[in-house]
């Protein structure tokens, strides 16, 4: 007998999120609105992350300063452990996302203002 796939689904204005485990590592499949943010916060493992459809502009806060860089399709994104990150869509971005690790993002607050605000 199969056995069914659990998956956790989310919406919000900014799109919507899907949440998969996969012996053990969690993948997270999401729609994000041109114009809308994701992330805003920072974990103690690196952050892959590839964009099937759109445009991201990735803004990650490292050494006291702001590297932003932009990806579209099929690019691999790499964030490393411990560093806060901005996701800004662009476009309307269909992306796959999976960390290194485990562990509990924690918020990076200058960053999760922004996202705070995008959701009023």
């Amino acid at each position: 007998m199969r056995k069914a796939l659990k998956i956790d689904a989310y919406s919000d204005v900014r799109g919507e999120i899907f949440i998969n485990k996969i012996k053990g590592v969690e993948f997270v499949v999401s729609f994000t609105k041109a114009g809308a943010y994701r992330g805003g916060d920072y974990h103690a493992s690196k952050q892959y992350a590839i964009i099937l459809k759109g445009k991201f502009e990735i803004t990650l806060r490292q050494n006291n300063k702001e590297a932003v860089k932009k990806y579209g399709p099929n690019e691999l994104i790499v964030v490393p452990a411990n560093t806060p990150h901005l996701f800004k869509a662009l476009t309307d971005v269909l992306s796959i996302e999976w960390k290194a690790g485990a562990g509990k993002p924690r918020y990076y607050q200058p960053y999760r203002k922004i996202i705070n605000q995008d959701l009023e």
